[in-house]
C-alpha cells in the first residue's frame, strides 16, 4: 500500500531547487505535491495532486492520486510525466536539448543521442548533467545524461548524450 504525504521542509527545498532548474519554479510554486512512499520505504514519488483532492486523501488514503512527476532520491529526478509537464510550463533553459528528426525516433526507441543529432544544447552544459530530450516542436520525448561538456555535445560520429528514459516505453509496454 502507498502512503501520501506533505513533503519535509527539507525534500520541498530540494524539489523547489529542482523546479527551479527547470524553469517550472513559478509554475509550482502554488501547486499542491505530496510524496508517494511505497511500503519497502524505497522509493518516493513526486507527486503533482489538484488542492481540492487533498483533504479526501487525509481522510481515506488513496491508491493512487495525481501525476508522478518525479523520484526523490538524492536528487530530484524527472519522470517522464513530469519531463512533459516541464517542457509544457517552464521557460526553456540550458537544461533542454532539441534533436532532428531522425533522432527522435532513435530516442522513442531507447536509442542514445549523436553529436551531430542535436540541433539545439547550451554551451553551458557539462558533463553527466540530466537533461530533458525535446523534438523540433518541443515536445519532451525523453531524458538523457550528457557525456560531455558544451560544444563537445555536437561531436559527430560519437554519442554524446546517454537516453535514460523515453516517451516511447510507455508505447512499447502497452502493446
Amino acid at each position: 500500500m502507498n502512503t501520501y504525504r506533505r513533503p519535509s521542509r527539507e525534500e520541498r527545498t530540494r524539489i523547489n531547487r529542482a523546479l527551479d532548474r527547470w524553469g517550472t519554479f513559478e509554475f509550482f510554486k502554488d501547486k499542491s505535491l505530496m510524496i508517494q512512499e511505497n511500503d519497502d520505504g524505497g522509493s518516493k514519488a513526486v507527486c503533482f495532486v489538484p488542492g481540492e483532492l487533498e483533504p479526501f486523501m487525509r481522510m481515506q488514503p488513496p491508491y493512487l492520486a495525481g501525476l508522478v512527476i518525479g523520484e526523490l532520491k538524492k536528487q530530484f529526478v524527472p519522470s517522464m510525466a513530469g519531463a512533459d509537464l516541464f517542457a509544457r510550463s517552464g521557460k526553456r533553459n540550458e537544461f533542454y536539448i532539441v534533436v532532428n528528426e531522425n533522432a527522435e525516433k532513435l530516442v522513442l526507441y531507447g536509442r542514445d543521442i549523436m553529436g551531430e543529432s542535436i540541433v539545439e544544447a547550451s554551451d553551458m552544459l557539462d558533463e553527466n548533467e540530466l537533461v530533458i530530450v525535446l523534438n523540433r516542436r518541443l515536445e519532451a520525448i525523453g531524458i538523457g545524461r550528457t557525456r560531455f561538456a558544451g560544444r563537445s555535445l555536437l561531436q559527430k560520429g560519437r554519442i554524446t548524450v546517454t537516453t535514460v528514459a523515453d516517451a516511447g516505453y510507455y508505447l512499447r509496454e502497452e502493446g
